[in-house]
């Protein structure tokens, strides 16, 4: 794809480069700032070509979009974008704004592995899926095959009079309301869930809690009893040893010598050899200083043997404690410290008994609180719908009336949502509350005069319901500022004088935004901007979808194809005339 693009003043799509995409090889379209047109035979491709706009704004993708034989996909489109477009904004608050700035051009690319996982790009700067997603729906509109069907929905009717009326701030600010009022409720649920099973368990608590306070339990506490009681039941052993041991060292009242004395007798002379030879200097000093430590050890023997304590009635007590202490790990815990923690969890839910009825109180004070709060933003939104509904209707019937439908009612019905059970309260009736409000609404039409308005969803005519979505479509573009809008089969059950109208009001839309359209319609094709050609190429065993940009000539005879089926003199005499009338 060129890496150099003309200066444009205002936001299109420049080029569009696709290479490994189902049946195409390598595409590449210069596009045109009004209407492109893409025709060719059914099943041709013309769907993949835009379906491809799609992926590189961040649609969903499958590793089946790969052709067969290569090992990824690439789409990659060029935008144009003036310096002040709210998309350099979405950059600015990301994590890319430091490595993306204001170009004139925004390019962005998509590769698809034949694993199905992709790699998204904007300007070569890798970015998540996510952040393309969102650029994307910055920059183009996609009215798909199944748009229709989305058009009989009535949730899809509240986010258009929502989108047109610039109510998304409110809308948000009524879901943080209704996030918080569900919040707040859920803690009561379960509050009063606790409270309930505390009241239950009471006595049982109280109990507890006082068998665990008289305890006094400490921590390490099983340690140390344990240690104690050992040494209290091997006292007479620990008495006899230590003293035989000190009676051997020092000697008994009976002992004539012990080992003391006789190591102070080899002291005396070793010292007199020292006398004799003083080499033995160290040696002296050493076996004095081993006396002197034999002593210090004899003497702490001794007073480790007198402090031995001969107490039954203490090792009764330690027996006691820790038969208190087994007892309690077998009701609240395999320690002392999960038997703590227990004491804990049981002070608590006491004292939520205590306090709980203040508790809810406090629940139900911010329940009425944000109740209140919540109310008052959706009745605000409610009303402005109800003002924007008025204006989208006669917008609607204004753009249907050029579509062909003048005596089209358009009703648009802004419906609050009774509720028994809602937490709203309006003059006595209670209505439900959303995260997107208190309202239903749901557009009407009658097509003809004499009809009552009925819902899109029982509108017998495609023709209509594709002219009521082009109506949308137009008026909705004068509120939003994505300049790229792509319509695939918008001619779906219409022809004739409606298609000639149809075509019309795209020429007309395409005067203040970037418009694609596919069409089988030749009172459509003619009038394009740019028009191109989608064919099937077959090679031995390979196929190729192909497009073209047609000349002047070779539109006379696409659109003679389209009229015809054959290019006669006949057909391309009316082709030239169509294309003439425009």
């Amino acid at each position: 794809m060129r890496k150099s693009y003309k200066k444009l003043k205002i936001a299109m799509i420049e080029e569009l480069y696709i290479s490994n995409v189902a049946l195409i090889d390598e595409l590449q379209l210069e596009c045109s700032s009004g209407l492109n047109i893409f025709t060719g035979e059914t099943g041709a491709g013309k769907s993949v070509i835009l379906n491809a706009v799609g992926l590189a704004l961040g649609e969903r993708s499958n590793a089946g979009l790969v052709r067969d034989g290569t090992t990824n996909a690439k789409i990659q489109i060029a935008v144009a974008l003036p310096p002040d477009h709210p998309v350099w904004a979405g950059f600015n608050d990301s994590e890319f704004a430091e490595t993306l700035d204001a170009e004139e051009t925004l390019i962005l690319s998509r590769q698809i592995n034949a694993n199905g996982r992709s790699r998204c790009h904007t300007n070569g700067q890798l970015v998540s899926l996510t952040f393309l997603s969102a650029i994307g729906d910055l920059l183009v509109d996609i009215h798909g095959q199944h748009a229709h069907q989305s058009l009989f929905r009535s949730e899809t009717h509240l986010d258009l009079l929502d989108t047109f009326g610039k109510h998304e701030a409110l809308k948000a600010e009524v879901g943080k309301k209704y996030d918080e009022l569900h919040a707040a409720q859920a803690q009561l649920a379960d509050f009063s869930q606790t409270l309930r099973a505390a009241m239950q368990e009471k006595d049982l608590l109280e109990f507890q809690l006082e068998e665990l306070e008289e305890a006094q339990l400490q921590e390490g506490e099983e340690e140390d009893l344990i240690n104690e009681r050992h040494l209290l039941s091997n006292a007479e052993t620990l008495f006899e040893s230590a003293n035989q041991l000190y009676e051997e060292l020092y000697g008994g009242d009976l002992s004539e010598s012990s080992t003391l004395d006789g190591l102070k007798i080899s002291s005396r002379t070793l010292s007199k050899l020292y006398e004799l030879d003083g080499s033995l200097s160290e040696l002296n000093e050493r076996f004095e200083s081993a006396l002197y430590e034999l002593e210090d050890i004899v003497y702490q023997i001794r007073d480790y043997r007198d402090k031995i304590e001969f107490n039954p009635h203490r090792l009764s007590e330690v027996e006691e404690r820790l038969d208190l202490i087994h007892r309690l790990k077998r009701k609240y815990g395999d320690s002392i410290s999960d038997i703590l923690a227990y004491q804990g969890q049981a002070s608590q839910k006491l004292e939520d008994l205590q306090f709980g009825s203040e508790r809810i109180e406090e629940l139900k004070d911010q329940i009425r609180a944000v109740t209140e709060q919540a109310q008052e933003l959706a009745v605000e939104l409610s009303k402005k719908r109800r003002e924007t509904a008025t204006q989208l209707e006669s917008l609607i019937e204004r753009e249907l009336q050029t579509l062909g439908m003048e005596k089209a009612v358009f009703q648009i019905l802004v419906s609050p949502i009774e509720s028994a059970e809602g937490p709203l309260e309006i003059e006595g009736t209670r209505y439900e509350l959303r995260a997107d409000g208190m309202d239903e609404v749901e557009f009407f039409i009658s097509p003809n005069v004499g009809s009552e308005p009925k819902p899109l969803a029982r509108i017998a005519s495609g023709g209509e319901i594709s002219r009521v979505m082009l109506a949308l479509k137009t008026v909705l573009a004068q509120v939003d500022l994505i300049p790229t809008m792509i319509f695939d089969e918008i001619d779906a059950g219409i022809g004739g004088r409606t298609a000639d109208i149809v075509g019309r009001k795209l020429k007309e839309l395409s005067r203040f935004r970037q418009v694609f359209c596919i069409t089988h319609l030749p009172q459509i094709a003619r009038f394009a901007d740019q028009h191109f050609r989608v064919e099937k190429d077959e090679d031995g065993n390979r196929t190729t979808i192909t497009a073209k940009l047609l000349t002047p000539e070779e539109r006379v005879e696409e659109v003679a194809r389209m009229h015809g089926g054959e290019a006669t003199v006949t057909t391309l005499a009316h082709a030239r005339e169509l294309l003439e009338g425009q």
